[in-house]
């Protein structure tokens, strides 16, 4: 994959998920920070300083996949945020914890109260992790070289791939909700 209209676009599509999750925590931190010690990883009273210092390594990490000179430094924040949420949640799945609000931010976040899942932790969550995991090697490519830079004709390709991205990201995080939803009916 050496087009750059696709790595550009695979790059500002994790961007924006990220920002998007970050947004959505940031705006209800006692939530995200509830959700947080619900995962019973962390002492007690260490929760909000986690949940505040998660969402805001999301911020950074969506803002540095957005600047072309910092997309490896991005995405390699990116993949640490992913193995800290993706380690969080297999570690309670296997202890056998799965009806916890997941703390994942976004119009499907799991757990109960505001919509979302309501189903709980599911290993299609850490699949969808893992799948993010993998929009990160095209931002690890870029950063490598070996393909021309973007032209501003590109602009639109990419602007367009990107929202197209994030939006079946959406569709299929509103489906997984969906299914874990009727699962437990």
């Amino acid at each position: 994959m050496n087009d750059p209209v696709l790595l550009y676009a695979a790059s500002a599509a994790l961007a924006c998920v990220l920002l998007l999750g970050a947004l959505e925590k940031l705006r209800d931190m006692a939530r995200f920070s509830a959700a947080v010690s619900a995962y019973q990883i962390l002492p007690e009273g260490w929760s909000g300083a986690f949940a505040w210092a998660y969402a805001l390594a999301e911020v950074a990490a969506g803002a540095l996949l957005l600047a072309p000179s910092r997309q490896a430094a991005g995405a390699e924040l990116a993949l640490l945020v992913l193995a800290a949420a993706t380690a969080a949640l297999a570690f309670n799945l296997l202890r056998g914890h799965r009806d916890i609000d997941c703390g994942c931010g976004g119009p499907a976040a799991v757990g109960p109260g505001r919509g979302g899942h309501g189903g709980g932790l599911s290993w299609w969550l850490v699949l969808r992790n893992a799948a993010l995991a993998l929009w990160t090697a095209p931002a690890l490519t870029a950063a490598a070289g070996g393909s021309r830079g973007l032209q501003w004709v590109d602009a639109a390709a990419v602007f367009g791939l990107a929202i197209s991205a994030v939006g079946l990201y959406y569709i299929a995080n509103h489906l997984l909700a969906s299914h874990l939803k009727l699962r437990n009916l």
